[in-house]
């Protein structure tokens, strides 16, 4: 398996062979839809609550009706008006609801997290708290750009709502690796009975975007439901349905042949040169690591007192480390150049998600930096749907 480069002429033309029906929700900036695209879907209507967003969203895709707003306050009959589809039409409902109470990213040592965090003007703030895993649960959270969100982890929910309201014939959705980890794991088995309790066979999957053609390390948890009907008349059954997900490959991509033929803006990477090597990740960290290692370092391997264990200089010789929303700005903790003393570049950070070359952002550098760092790759997402369309869907066309 090799990384071809592409573009969204790439994603209108596969999706013009309208395999299958999606309604995404949580769409963030578009990288699961074109990714479903990409396996030839046609996504038929969004939601998403965060207005930057929604105008990248509405930049890549203008003819797909976006519902724009908490997805508390909608009602799948919103979802079918807006898709033009009755109950049970809809082969897929996707969704990724946020998930930063069970995330992993942002644990320190000695019981504390440090959470970064953007503002509406797209400055980055750090707080520092003490706690464990759960202590978030239950709390208003700053997601992004300022936007608040109340009771968090009770999303996936208010997903799984709509999904009973709307009767889709297949349900995938995508987490963080933490739910399935230590007290998380009460909330995952309140997901899973939910499925269940609203007429679904449900499996899930820790998958690895390095081993489903990205050239990142980004696991995540991958939830796949099929509704009983549909599984009755496909065979499968509570065992067999671990079948729908893909298989990985063996072949992983290095980040240097992910970056190939990759055009830079001379005046981004200066630019993001001054900024990162006035802060202190680069003086007292970064600038501390061997040049063009053979592997991923990090930062608290390099710091005196063990801090800045979220900065990584990755290696053009192994996939990237996982980008996430706030480590990919300009002058935070994250993923820098194996080489160069700063971080990387947009075209850079669309490769290693897997994104069309020519993918519009909208909003200021950190906020086009964020939409990327909270995308489903789209590859990865290729691969899924098209899992799912060959080992369900296609049997009853």
């Amino acid at each position: 398996m090799q990384y071809i480069p592409y573009n969204m002429h790439d994603v209108i033309r596969a999706s013009e062979q309208n395999k299958f029906k999606v309604i995404s929700t949580f769409a963030g900036g578009g990288g699961s839809s074109t990714g479903y695209r990409l396996a030839g879907g046609n996504v038929l209507c969004v939601n998403e609550f965060v207005e930057e967003a929604c105008n990248t969203y509405a930049e890549n895709y203008p003819k797909t009706p976006i519902l724009s707003g908490d997805i508390k306050e909608l009602s799948g009959a919103d979802f079918l008006n807006a898709a033009g589809v009755d109950v049970g039409e809809i082969d897929i409902l996707d969704g990724s609801p946020p998930c930063s109470a069970f995330s992993v990213a942002g644990k320190l040592s000695h019981n504390s997290i440090e959470t970064e965090y953007m503002d509406f003007e797209g400055n980055i703030h750090i707080r520092k708290e003490s706690g464990k895993h759960s202590d978030g649960w239950g709390q208003t959270k700053n997601y992004s750009d300022g936007k608040m969100v109340e009771n968090i982890e009770d999303l996936f929910f208010d997903f799984l709502r709509i999904a009973d309201d709307i009767r889709p014939k297949v349900i995938v959705a995508e987490n963080v690796k933490g739910l399935t980890i230590g007290e998380a794991k009460e909330m995952l088995n309140q997901i899973l009975n939910r499925f269940e309790e609203i007429g679904y066979n449900i499996s899930y999957k820790v998958l690895d975007s390095r081993y489903f053609g990205v050239s990142q390390t980004r696991t995540r948890v991958i939830f796949i439901g099929v509704r009983q009907d549909i599984a009755d008349l496909v065979g499968l059954n509570f065992m067999s349905i671990q079948n729908v997900f893909p298989q990985p490959s063996k072949t992983i991509i290095p980040l240097k042949d992910a970056l190939v033929d990759l055009v830079y803006d001379d005046e981004e990477v200066l630019h993001l040169t001054e900024k990162f090597t006035n802060t202190a990740y680069w003086r007292d960290t970064g600038s501390k690591m061997e040049l063009d290692p053979p592997k991923v370092l990090t930062g608290m391997d390099y710091h005196p007192k063990g801090h800045h264990f979220n900065l990584k200089r990755v290696s053009q010789y192994v996939p990237a480390p996982t980008l996430t929303a706030m480590g990919s700005a300009e002058t935070t903790a994250g993923a820098f150049h194996w080489s160069e003393p700063r971080k990387l570049t947009l075209g850079e950070l669309k490769r290693i998600q897997s994104l069309p070359d020519d993918f519009k952002l909208t909003g200021k550098w950190n906020q086009k930096a964020e939409r990327i760092g909270r995308m489903v790759p789209p590859i990865m997402m290729k691969h899924i749907a098209s899992s799912v369309y060959d080992v369900v869907l296609k049997g009853l066309k």
